[in-house]
């Protein structure tokens, strides 16, 4: 399949999908895109907004740091996830993400990592 010209209008679909699902500010239409086509493919819309209000939420949180998976949770990931597959599909999505939105991501996460 041949790649679209930069200047070509990205699809109805995809740009309806991304409005949908806003995950950061200050991301460009393309990584709005590639978002919604990563979540498309590989998880549920909404994946990586969900993760990442979650791992903000879980490392705000002071007591995250004695966080032990055996004790605490149901296992059912929309209620109490792992914070490992939480911060996975994050860096998922930073790798998915065209190089100026990807460094926008990992500076939040960078930001949150802080708080640890």
């Amino acid at each position: 399949m041949p790649r679209r010209h930069p200047r070509q209008p990205v699809s109805p679909q995809a740009l309806a999908a991304a409005r949908r699902n806003p995950v950061l500010r200050g991301l460009s239409r393309q990584g709005h895109v590639a978002i919604a086509d990563l979540e498309r493919k590989r998880y549920w819309p909404g994946a990586v907004d969900f993760a990442l209000k979650w791992w903000t939420l879980f490392m705000r949180n002071p007591y995250h740091r004695i966080h032990d998976r055996r004790y605490e949770g149901c296992d059912v990931f929309e209620c109490c996830p792992d914070p490992g597959d939480v911060r996975a599909i994050l860096e998922v999505a930073a790798h998915v993400l065209p190089s100026n939105d990807a460094r926008v991501l990992r500076r939040r996460l960078a930001d949150l990592d802080e708080l640890w």
